[in-house]
C-alpha cells in the first residue's frame, strides 16, 4: 500500500473513531435513559401485580379456598383489572405455571428458574421475533410454596429509537469521511511523491530481486530512508539464507529421525506379532523377547537424548564451581561397566582444576564421547582419558579434557558431520551397539552453554582423539558472576 494511502485510511481511522466514540456514547446514553425508563415501568408493573395477586391469595385464604385452585381466577382478575398495553402476565405457584396469557417460551422457563436459584426480584430482556421483552419477577410464599408473578413487557420502542440513531450517525459520519478524505488525498499525494521510487524497489524486493538497490541521493529524511532500506535488504538477504538452511536441516533431522525410530519400531511389531498369533518354542521366544527388549531400551536412549538436545536450545542451564576430578569419578561411574563387559582397559590421568559449570551436563558430554571411544574399540582395547591445564599465556584455552580410542578411526567428512543429529559415521556397528546418532550432537550443544570448543583428530584404522577446550574468557566470565 502506498505510502499517501496510510496517511489518507490513519487519518480516516483517528476521525472516524473520534465521531464514532462520541456518537457511540451520545446514543448509548439516549438508550439507557430510554431503556432504564421501560425498566423501571416494567416493575412497577409488576409490583401492582404482585400485591394484586397477595391480597386475592389472603383473600382466597380467609375464604378456605384452594390457593393453586384459585390463582388461574385470581390472575384473571388482576389481569383484566391492570390491563397494560403490550404487558403479559404469568404465574407460578410451587413449579407449576397456573396461569398464563400467552404460552409458556423458553425466556419464561429461564427466567423463572433463575428467581428460584437466588429468590430475588429479577429481571431480563430477550429478543422474540424481532421484538425485545422484558421479564419481571416477584415472588413470596403461601402455604411453604414459592408464588412467583412474572410480567412481560415490550420494550422494542428503546431498541426502535437507537437503531434510528444509529442510521442517522452512519449518515452524517460518512458525510464527514468523504470531505476529509478528498482534502487528506491532496496533501498526501503532494508530499510522497520522493517515495514512489522507494515503493517500486520494495515491489522488486517482494517479487524476489533480492539484489535491487534504491539510488535516491537526497539530503533529507528519504535520502536517510533510502539507505536505512538498502541496509535492511543486505540483512533481509543474509536472514533468508540463513533461514533456507535451517528448513533444509530440520527436513533433514525429522527425516533422519523418522528414519531411525522406523527401523526397531517396525522389527518390535513384527516380532510381537509373531509371539501374539503363533506359539513358538522356548528358544525363539527368549531370542524375539531380547530383541524387543534391545531395541525398546535403544528407543528409551534415543527419546532421553532428544529431550535433552530439545531442552538445552530452549533453556539456559544453570552453572557453579566444579571441580573436575568429580566430574571424572562420576563419568566413571556411569561407563565403567560398559567398558568391562567389552574388556576395555580405561587409562584416567585428570589434573585437578575448576570449571565453571554445569556438573550434570559435563559428566553426559564426557560420557557420551567415552561411549562413542568404547563401541569404536575392539575388545580388550585401550582408551585414555586426560584432562590437563594449558599453561601458555597465548593460548585461549584454560584447561583440556580429552578422550583417546585406537579403534576404527573416521575419515574427515565424518569428522565434519559427526555431531549432526542423527549422523552415524558407521550405522551397522552404531546401531549395533545402541546408537542412534544423537550423543554428539547433544555434546556439541552441552559444549556450546560452557563456551567451549570439540576439537576432532581421526585418523581410519588408527583411531579418533576428542578435545574438549574450556576458553579463558568463559572462566572469567564465570568467576566475575560468582563474586558477585
Amino acid at each position: 500500500m502506498k505510502f499517501r494511502y496510510k496517511v489518507l485510511i490513519t487519518n480516516l481511522i483517528l476521525l472516524s473513531v473520534s465521531l464514532g466514540l462520541v456518537g457511540y456514547l451520545m446514543i448509548h446514553k439516549n438508550f439507557e435513559l430510554a431503556k432504564e425508563t421501560q425498566i423501571s415501568n416494567a416493575v412497577i408493573q409488576n409490583n401492582l401485580v404482585q400485591s394484586s395477586v397477595e391480597y386475592e391469595v389472603l383473600q382466597a385464604l380467609n375464604r378456605e379456598e384452594s390457593v393453586k385452585g384459585a390463582l388461574p381466577d385470581i390472575g384473571a382478575q388482576v389481569s383484566s383489572g391492570m390491563r397494560a398495553e403490550n404487558v403479559t402476565f404469568f404465574i407460578y405457584y410451587g413449579d407449576k405455571l397456573v396461569y398464563n396469557e400467552t404460552e409458556e417460551n423458553a425466556n419464561l422457563k429461564k427466567v423463572w428458574e433463575a428467581q428460584q436459584e437466588d429468590g430475588n426480584k429479577n429481571y431480563a430482556i430477550f429478543e422474540e421475533d424481532g421484538h425485545y421483552y422484558i421479564y419481571v419477577t416477584a415472588s413470596s410464599k403461601v402455604e411453604d410454596e414459592n408464588l412467583c408473578m412474572i410480567s412481560r413487557s415490550d420494550v422494542s420502542d428503546a431498541y426502535a429509537l437507537r437503531d434510528r440513531e444509529i442510521r442517522y450517525f452512519r449518515l452524517i459520519l460518512f458525510i464527514c469521511l468523504m470531505i476529509e478524505s478528498l482534502f487528506i488525498y491532496v496533501i498526501s499525494r503532494y508530499l510522497t511523491r520522493p517515495l514512489e521510487q522507494l515503493n517500486r524497489v520494495a515491489e522488486e524486493i517482494t517479487d524476489g530481486s533480492y539484489e535491487t538497490r534504491i539510488t535516491v541521493k537526497s539530503q533529507d529524511e528519504v535520502g536517510l530512508l533510502a539507505e536505512n532500506f538498502n541496509r535492511m535488504a543486505e540483512a533481509v538477504s543474509e536472514k533468508i539464507g540463513e533461514l533456507q538452511g535451517m528448513v533444509r536441516k530440520r527436513d533433514q533431522f525429522v527425516a533422519d529421525f523418522t528414519h531411525e525410530i522406523k527401523t526397531p519400531m517396525t522389527s518390535i511389531i513384527g516380532y510381537a506379532d509373531t509371539m501374539r498369533s503363533m506359539e513358538l518354542p522356548r528358544e525363539e521366544q527368549l531370542l524375539a523377547l531380547s530383541y524387543i527388549f534391545s531395541e525398546g531400551r535403544r528407543l528409551e536412549r534415543m527419546s532421553g537424548k532428544l529431550f535433552d538436545l530439545i531442552y538445552l536450545r530452549e533453556h539456559e542451564m544453570e552453572k557453579e564451581a566444579v571441580q573436575v576430578e568429580n566430574v571424572s569419578s562420576e563419568v566413571l561411574k556411569v561407563v565403567t561397566p560398559s567398558f568391562e563387559a567389552k574388556g576395555l582397559v580405561l587409562k584416567e590421568n585428570i589434573e585437578p582444576a575448576v570449571l565453571y559449570g554445569n556438573k550434570e551436563l559435563l559428566v553426559t558430554a564426557l560420557a557420551n564421547l567415552l561411549d562413542n571411544a568404547r563401541k569404536a574399540s575392539k575388545e580388550h582395547g585401550v582408551i585414555e582419558f586426560s584432562g590437563k591445564r594449558i599453561q601458555e599465556e597465548e593460548n585461549p584455552f584454560y584447561y583440556e579434557l580429552s578422550v583417546k580410542d585406537y579403534g576404527i578411526g573416521m575419515t574427515k567428512e565424518e569428522t565434519e558431520r559427526i555431531c549432526d543429529e542423527f549422523y552415524m559415521a558407521d550405522k551397522s556397528r552404531a546401531r549395533q551397539e545402541g546408537g542412534a546418532g544423537i550423543g554428539m550432537s547433544l555434546v556439541a550443544l552441552i559444549l556450546e552453554h560452557h563456551q567451549a570448543e570439540l576439537i576432532i583428530e581421526s585418523e581410519p584404522k588408527k583411531g579418533t582423539k576428542m578435545r574438549i577446550c574450556f576458553r579463558k574468557e568463559g572462566q572469567e566470565n564465570e568467576k566475575e558472576e560468582e563474586q558477585k
